[in-house]
């Protein structure tokens, strides 16, 4: 009795434990029966051309300044699978936007004002001929730039907005891998040592405006030691006044723009670029009532008023934040 009582208990294990691996291969099988099929990475034995910076838009800032600058503008790259790859060639051509027929199209998709930039202005490395560069990969070459020099970037009109642009097409070996665009966006900025982002705070004495006022406000380049107001708040140049309410102005007519001694960072002018009203420095004379720009606390220091009036005098003070 005992002995088949031992067999049958061997026999119930042995069943539970057939339904036990039954179990666990059915699951197995739902498991592998639902999983998705296996996507092909698509790039197994091609040739891909693609660029750096791996972005259609970026932006490039230089100082403005009458020295010759250089910056690699884009490299473009050839990635080999294999040997035989290797020894083949390659020709990449890019074109540029001289109609700007490109540029028309991103301005329209983004709401920008870009500009194609004067080729009076830069030259490029390797040199453009008939508005192009062709970049032929030989056996065993993989990697091409493309610099640009800046003789002198005092000559920018700091009131537009310049973009160098480039279609980018190929021959021979090779495709241009779907991860880039084949239009290059590169915008150019000059920008001086003063220009950025910065904290406004002032004062007006003219009642029923003096109140203190207190925003963001950016300056902008618009020479080698000049800089605008630009005021985010408006979306465009501008100054605030206080009231009892909080802030307003007076309107874009009132657009300062402050002028630098580059050597000593004192003040030299201060001047209207939004309309007729006249704005000086108040006192006058350079760097007059500690009109100046700190260096070492990235912090300018201005007075200045309108229409001649010491009763109309704006007192300011710009701590740095940020590029803009």
């Amino acid at each position: 009795m005992k002995l088949n009582n031992i067999k049958m208990k061997n026999m119930k294990t042995l069943y539970r434990a057939i339904k036990i691996t039954a179990g666990v291969f059915l699951l197995a099988l739902l498991a592998t029966s639902c999983m998705p099929d296996q996507e092909t990475i698509g790039t197994t034995g091609k040739t891909f051309i693609k660029y750096t910076p791996g972005v259609q838009f970026s932006l490039v800032a230089i100082d403005a300044k009458t020295t010759p600058q250089s910056f690699i503008l884009v490299n473009v790259k050839r990635d080999l699978p294999n040997a035989t790859s290797l020894n083949a060639t390659s020709v990449v051509t890019l074109t540029l936007d001289t109609d700007t027929t490109m540029i028309k199209k991103y301005n329209q998709k983004n709401g920008t004002t870009f500009i194609p930039m004067p080729v009076a202005l830069y030259n490029t490395t390797p040199a453009l001929a008939s508005n192009k560069i062709v970049y032929t990969f030989n056996p065993g070459e993989f990697d091409k730039e493309l610099k640009v020099t800046i003789p002198n970037a005092s000559l920018f009109d700091f009131s537009k907005k310049y973009m160098i642009c480039f279609k980018m097409t190929m021959t021979g070996e090779g495709t241009i891998t779907q991860a880039v665009s084949d239009t290059i966006y590169r915008q150019v900025m000059a920008k001086n040592k003063y220009d950025g982002l910065y904290l406004l705070k002032g004062l007006h004495n003219r009642t029923p405006y003096n109140y203190p006022y207190e925003t963001e406000m950016q300056l902008r380049t618009t020479g080698a030691t000049s800089v605008a107001f630009w005021w985010p708040d408006v979306a465009g140049p501008g100054h605030p006044i206080g009231t009892a309410d909080g802030i307003s102005w007076y309107g874009s007519g009132i657009a300062p723009v402050i002028v630098f001694d580059g050597a000593t960072d004192l003040i030299t002018n201060v001047y209207n670029a939004g309309g007729a009203t006249p704005i000086t420095m108040f006192p006058t004379g350079s760097g007059s009532n500690s009109c100046l720009y700190d260096a070492a606390t990235k912090t300018v220091y201005v007075s200045w008023n309108y229409n001649a009036n010491p009763l109309r005098v704006f007192t300011d003070t710009l701590t740095y934040i940020s590029p803009r």
